[in-house]
């Protein structure tokens, strides 16, 4: 009984990170906030999670559960067409960072070390335009390596950009025209393929 107590109080405190990370941002998880949320004490999460950092990383761990999850959802109704698959990647990662605004700057940080998921994130990436490469759908000289580099980069500022501003009005047409832009650079043209 006393495990599932301890294990209860973890959850709490998790969940309640996790509500005020999305609702407000990371800056806004406090362990006084959590705390209180969670009806514990600051013991309990010292005890748990060693102290605020990890509290975050654990956050961190469940939101890139719930990346990886609408990921594999993605790549399971996947199309066969290149540009299509392109897009449909994109469209996932900004529909994740629009869903979790106050998190995702934390899942992707514009400075410091990353967390190991996104080196994950980034091998799917890669795996997916290798391949692109193997069956020539690339454009003449864009690499599977190339290729994932420059749409990571791209990905990531308009992420970052929509999370900034979540509300904005022009959050979908940004996204769309440096996606449409980045496949067209980067993946041949079916039509003279």
């Amino acid at each position: 009984m006393l495990q599932t107590a301890v294990g209860e109080a973890r959850g709490r405190m998790l969940a309640a990170a996790f509500e005020i990370a999305t609702r407000d941002g990371v800056d806004a998880v406090s362990t006084r906030a959590v705390c209180a949320a969670a009806g514990v004490q600051a013991p309990s999460l010292y005890h748990h999670f060693g102290d605020r950092a990890g509290l975050i990383r654990a956050v961190v761990d469940i939101a890139f559960e719930e990346y990886f999850h609408r990921k594999d959802a993605v790549v399971a109704t996947d199309d066969a067409d290149p540009r299509t698959r392109v897009a449909t990647g994109w469209d996932a990662h900004v529909a994740f960072a629009l869903a979790y605004p106050g998190l995702y700057p934390a899942m992707y940080p514009t400075s410091g070390p990353l967390p190991g998921q996104v080196e994950r994130s980034g091998t799917l990436l890669r795996t997916g335009f290798d391949e692109l490469e193997q069956v020539g759908a690339l454009r003449p000289g864009i690499t599977a390596a190339l290729a994932t580099n420059v749409l990571r980069a791209a990905l990531r500022g308009v992420a970052h950009a929509v999370t900034a501003n979540p509300r904005s009005d022009d959050n979908d047409l940004t996204s769309v025209l440096v996606r449409d832009a980045l496949i067209k650079a980067l993946v041949a043209d079916p039509a003279h393929g």
